[in-house]
């Protein structure tokens, strides 16, 4: 059974008795049938009183996620130390098949805080390229081998952005300022670290970016540029970027990961509410841009000074869904079982992944997630000799990993 738990302002996930206790206090308010919406409330505290009473005593943690090894891609260690106080420290690597990776990435919020682990692994699964009429269907990570681009200075941004090359010329890396959060005269621009690299298939150049803030946000872009396949020029295709995300949240094991929705009822007054469901087994959900759904992952140990349970939410930038005839294209999240560092690496073959339906509660998990670009029948003249780049990625946004706003200076 899958628990919803409402979102209530200022509740502690761990707090069952209070949730209930909110619900009939605050039922009567409620445009809704008392006797319903006091029901939900109820099934959601008694889901976590159940969730809780389980994690009070804590499951045995997964073998392999303890004796879960470093990641077994060859990398060049990064340790970006900005001057708000906060450092990452990474491997990135770009490699033959995947392109760009990310590896063994944990972040520190302050000089005297201790580092939490955050990403084992990151990179793209899979980049599917199907045509509309139903042929060429080309798997470009599954089928070929395409080797990563070696950059020149010319694929260096211009002055007086400054930027180096990395990793055998394979890796661009770029510190650049964001703009973090404004309040009236006060303002705030923060620090990022940028790293790009190019898969050179065929005709086309795929760009894999990977962002890392001074607040501990992950943002992941892929885009397609170069020339049409020049068979197909002026055909209209997908490219779907499907993202394998191995969050190892406070280390491997001890995580899981909810399905989060926002639900408007459109009867006056139209009230509005935000939820959360807990993916117990291997799996796969749809996106809904009327649901705003995200995954948001929790490690069961981790939280701020507050008492609130840390998390990081998996926000999709998207601009519509792709939908085929293959299994693993007909969902946009799946969550699977972590098995070892080279096994289950694959996009195409998620639906076998997840067909034991282990359990995913409390255990070392992976998150993919599939964003996709859409090239028209009949393109504009503006992609006639080469395609500007276009783009889709997600945001891994950290939730009550800070005590407030970052870096807020009164």
């Amino acid at each position: 059974m899958n628990c919803p738990v409402s979102r209530l302002s200022g509740l502690n996930p761990p707090s069952p008795v209070r949730l209930a206790l909110f619900a009939h206090r605050t039922s009567k308010y409620r445009p809704e049938p008392q006797t319903c919406w006091a029901r939900s409330c109820l099934l959601a505290a008694l889901c976590l009183l159940v969730e809780t009473s389980a994690s009070a005593q804590g499951p045995a943690l997964d073998s392999e996620a303890a004796l879960k090894p470093t990641s077994p891609v060859p990398c060049l260690d990064q340790t970006v130390a900005f001057s708000s106080g906060s450092t990452w420290t990474l491997c990135v690597a770009a490699v033959q098949r995947y392109g760009l990776i990310v590896t063994n990435a944990n972040f520190q919020k302050s000089r005297t805080s201790p580092p939490i682990d955050i990403l084992y692994d990151g990179r793209i699964g899979e980049i599917f390229t199907p045509y509309h009429p139903g042929s060429p269907r080309l798997s470009d990570i599954q089928s070929f081998n395409f080797s990563p681009l070696v950059l020149t200075p010319a694929h260096r941004p211009p002055p007086p952005r400054t930027a180096e090359l990395i990793g055998g010329n394979k890796i661009c890396k770029e510190i650049r300022s964001y703009l973090a959060w404004m309040d009236d005269a006060k303002v705030r621009y923060g620090k990022e670290v940028v790293y790009f690299a190019v898969l050179d298939a065929g005709n086309y150049n795929y760009i894999m970016e990977w962002t890392f803030r001074d607040d501990g946000t992950i943002l992941a872009r892929a885009g397609s540029t170069g020339p049409q396949l020049s068979s197909r020029f002026g055909v209209g295709h997908m490219h779907s970027f499907t993202w394998r995300l191995d969050v190892d949240l406070n280390g491997a094991g001890d995580d899981s990961v909810y399905f989060t929705r926002h639900v408007e009822n459109l009867t006056p007054p139209s009230t509005a509410m935000d939820d959360l469901f807990l993916i117990q087994i291997e799996g796969s959900r749809v996106w809904n841009p009327e649901r705003f759904h995200t995954l948001e992952i929790f490690d069961r140990t981790l939280q701020n000074e507050h008492g609130r349970p840390t998390s990081y939410e998996l926000v999709p930038l998207r601009s519509g869904s792709a939908r085929h005839s293959e299994d693993f294209t007909k969902k946009d999240f799946w969550v699977t079982r972590f098995r070892a560092p080279t096994a289950e690496l694959l996009a195409d073959n998620l639906s076998s992944y997840i067909a034991d339906q282990q359990s995913t509660v409390n255990a070392d998990i992976v998150v993919w997630y599939t964003g996709s670009v859409h090239h028209e029948n009949n393109e504009r003249d503006e992609d006639d000799n080469t395609t500007p780049i276009r783009w889709t990625g997600f945001e891994l946004h950290p939730k009550n990993l800070f005590d407030g706003t970052p870096f807020w200076t009164p």
